[in-house]
């Protein structure tokens, strides 16, 4: 940090601070101010950073950084790749950037997604001998005795290793789960701003550590509620998730001593029914709303609103409840429950419709033939995609609070 300090060199001195002004949430102004601060007070030959900028700076040659991409006003693409040199969208012809002085040199981008690359991050859980035995938990020191207690117990998990045994070879491939909601981050400042992450998180740790917010890994950051378009920009974590699932990365294995290529997939999402809607590509709104009954749905006008009226299809036929109609709808219940449908049937089925492109500015009306699908999910393009048996689950707690702050 300066000419004989020992107990601070400047990597460790920027990782306590930057520490700090997470924990207690300190503004980038006055983190810089700060700084300033400890720069004055230290010998003038110190090496600390002048503001967060450079302390930034310093720490994303860890991979602690992020990705600015530019993205449509409108959501309709981001300027990725084949589109990083567009100065305007071609699906809107938006400008990519803000007018300003002709005096000005730096452009400013209408709008701006965040991509946190994901695979330095799953490299680090195998820098730590104590993670990195924990990541080979479910294989090794999970106890199958069909209890449940953690995702590896479940019929999916197992279904996913009897289709792809190459991957399930190998405990140390991860599977990963994927959520996303909006909040608002200034309260009730401002009522119609939601910022909306993207997190996933390993389940091959045990159930006590794999949800903790330590190995929550936030991979996308979108600045406002980006509805059906999300998979615009869901597009740089596709594209690095297939590269996981085809080629892997080379990582080294701190509780074996060797290099090992990592694979990881997506085993599935956890969403409110909103955002169920978003990643899964079916609506969740109207007669057709559910998703597992599909066209097959039994819904209805009740209370000045349209409920879903079949739960009791789902019921053993012998039920009692089956026989009852004053207490429902006034129908006694004599079908079956839905079929499920596969992943491949559904994607078969979405390649056969033709879908209007992302953006605010197109038309979302849909012709009847859709159904309720609003778009193909991206998710698709992922080679397992269709052939898991649960793609995407709903977070009960959350939804509950949702049906109880409408009440």
């Amino acid at each position: 940090l300066y000419p004989g300090c020992e107990s601070f060199s400047v990597l460790t001195a920027i990782v306590e601070l930057m520490h700090g002004k997470i924990k207690y949430r300190m503004s980038n102004l006055c983190f810089d101010y700060f700084l300033g601060v400890f720069k004055r007070m230290l010998p003038t030959d110190n090496c600390l950073p002048k503001d967060h900028k450079h302390a930034q700076k310093v720490l994303n040659g860890l991979g602690l950084g992020y990705e600015k991409i530019h993205a449509c006003k409108n959501n309709c693409m981001l300027f990725y790749k084949e589109h990083e040199t567009l100065d305007t969208c071609p699906i809107c012809n938006e400008s990519r950037f803000k007018m300003t002085s002709q005096n000005r040199t730096t452009k400013i981008p209408q709008k701006v997604m965040r991509y946190l690359p994901l695979k330095p991050r799953l490299q680090r859980l195998y820098m730590s001998t104590h993670t990195a035995t924990d990541m080979r938990w479910h294989k090794e020191k999970r106890v199958d005795d069909d209890v449940m207690r953690h995702p590896a117990d479940g019929e999916a998990w197992k279904e996913f290793d009897r289709t792809f045994p190459e991957f399930a070879a190998d405990p140390r491939n991860v599977r990963l789960g994927l959520a996303t909601d909006g909040f608002n981050p200034y309260g009730v400042l401002n009522q119609h701003h939601s910022t909306w992450p993207i997190f996933v998180f390993p389940y091959n740790l045990p159930p006590w550590k794999c949800m903790k917010k330590e190995y929550m890994m936030m991979t996308v950051l979108i600045t406002e509620d980006p509805g059906r378009s999300i998979d615009v920009y869901l597009r740089p974590l596709v594209d690095e998730l297939k590269d996981l699932w085809t080629n892997g990365v080379r990582t080294y294995d701190k509780s074996t001593g060797k290099m090992f290529t990592l694979r990881a997939a997506v085993m599935w999402t956890v969403n409110d029914f909103p955002a169920y809607a978003m990643v899964s590509g079916w609506s969740t709104k109207g007669y057709m709303a559910c998703p597992v009954c599909k066209e097959d749905v039994t819904s209805g006008w009740h209370a000045r609103k349209v409920c879903y009226l079949g739960h009791r299809r789902w019921l053993p036929w012998d039920h009692e409840w089956r026989e009852k109609d004053k207490e429902f709808d006034g129908n006694t219940e004599r079908r079956l429950r839905p079929r499920e449908w596969s992943g491949d049937e559904i994607l078969e089925q979405l390649n056969r419709l033709d879908f209007a492109p992302f953006g605010k500015t197109v038309s979302r009306t849909r012709p009847s033939t859709h159904m309720n699908w609003t778009h193909k999910p991206m998710f698709f393009e992922l080679p397992y995609w269709s052939k898991l048996k649960l793609r995407h689950n709903l977070d009960v707690m959350h939804v509950e609070k949702n049906v109880f702050d409408t009440l």
